[in-house]
């Protein structure tokens, strides 16, 4: 074999290696979706109608933040990010449908978030304004069974 086709496969190898490298980084490095839509306890109220506990409102979520859905459910009075900006406010009594849960897990962190997308009927005429909100305060603990449970407080906008 003569020197340049030994160049030529060593130089094939470093860049197969090279590609193979950076697939694996980017495979562990980005951000993992799992829909959770059809697990406890989401089960039991994707799809139905709620009701607003308190008034509320949708912000322009900044960028980097928008998993989905460009419009974040809040309570009112929430601090807000700079850049950031109140699109809509919804009051008592306006109907609620989440329509999806998702985990994101962060593939540098590894932290999960739970993300609810749905819509908002408000107004008059009423409009069916789409929004994600992410559900931070979860539990996981395991039952007299030794099942693991979630259970999750409510948000500040569902509270009465």
């Amino acid at each position: 074999m003569n020197p340049k086709k030994v160049l030529l496969y060593i130089g094939l190898i470093l860049l197969f290696l090279g590609l193979a490298f950076c697939g694996l980084l980017y495979y562990t490095l980005r951000t993992k979706v799992n829909d959770i839509t059809d697990q406890k306890p989401f089960t039991s109220f994707v799809n139905e109608k709620m009701v607003l506990g308190n008034d509320a409102i949708l912000v322009n979520n900044y960028e980097h933040f928008v998993h989905e859905e460009p419009l974040y459910l809040d309570a009112v009075g929430s601090q807000l990010f700079e850049g950031t900006s109140i699109a809509h406010q919804l009051t008592k009594g306006d109907t609620v449908i989440i329509h999806s849960v998702k985990d994101f897990t962060n593939g540098v962190s590894g932290t999960t978030s739970t993300v609810l997308f749905g819509n908002v009927t408000t107004g008059n005429p009423p409009a069916k304004i789409p929004f994600e909100y992410t559900w931070e305060a979860q539990q996981i603990e395991k039952n007299t069974d030794g099942v693991f449970v979630f259970s999750f407080e409510l948000a500040e906008w569902e509270k009465e």
